[in-house]
């Protein structure tokens, strides 16, 4: 089904999901939200892939788990056809094993289906303000499966300063260079010269591979809020 596009300023809102009630449902809470609006919605992946390559929205509410199938490849679809949209997971089956996968692949946010109303609401907030966010217990899955943030750097590995921890958490929520030169109030030649020494310093060179650190040092919590700079 795929309800007439709202044009304007509003966050434009592509939902996936297989299960029609649920997909009903949350067509009626995200319009209810003032800055939103749901521009369709899709039941299998080919209705997904041609909804977002026709609507191209701002944010895609999307269930992994179609037809009772995992598929991966879907997400990774959608973010080439919608290189602009935030993806946020929300799904009934977020196994460690699951979110894992989502976190290698990416930066996404991740809620899962026990989630209340309200938080269901401020996550969305969250992500169209540009944050990265993970339902408590998704958080707590997290936090299991990485290395501990508090242990010691591996032999080799220098300690980052604070305005890097920053720069990695900018850029573990998706933002651009640009984007992040204007929250910092910094230059983009700045920018990437943190981003430069970063990534001599980690050895990583993948926006998912920074991502997945940035969580590793529990710099992405409850709502991905980055760190305050000296």
């Amino acid at each position: 089904m795929e309800v007439q596009p709202h044009w304007g300023v509003k966050t434009r809102v592509v939902i996936i999901d297989d299960h029609i009630l649920l997909s009903e449902l949350i067509t009626s809470v995200v319009d209810s939200m003032k800055g939103f609006r749901v521009a369709g919605t899709a039941q299998t992946e080919g209705e997904a892939l041609q909804l977002c390559a026709r609507v191209q929205p701002d944010l895609v509410i999307l269930d992994l788990v179609l037809s009772s199938t995992f598929d991966l490849t879907l997400l990774e679809k959608i973010s080439r056809l919608c290189v602009g949209a935030r993806v946020v997971i929300f799904s009934g089956n977020l196994t460690p094993d699951i979110i894992k996968q989502v976190l290698a692949a990416g930066t996404y946010s991740l809620i899962s289906k026990s989630a209340t109303l309200g938080e269901f609401r401020f996550a969305l907030l969250a992500v169209a303000a540009g944050r990265t966010y993970f339902s408590p217990d998704v958080s707590g899955t997290i936090k299991g499966l990485v290395v501990d943030p508090s242990s010691p750097a591996r032999p080799g590995q220098s300690k980052l300063t604070r305005r890097e921890e920053a720069v990695l958490c900018y850029l573990a929520q998706g933002l651009s260079s640009k984007e992040i030169a204007s929250t910092l109030g910094v230059s983009v030649y700045t920018v990437a010269n943190h981003r430069s020494r970063l990534m001599k310093k980690t050895g990583l060179h993948r926006a998912a591979q920074l991502s997945l650190y940035a969580v590793r040092r529990g710099l992405l919590g409850f709502s991905a809020m980055p760190p305050r700079t000296r």
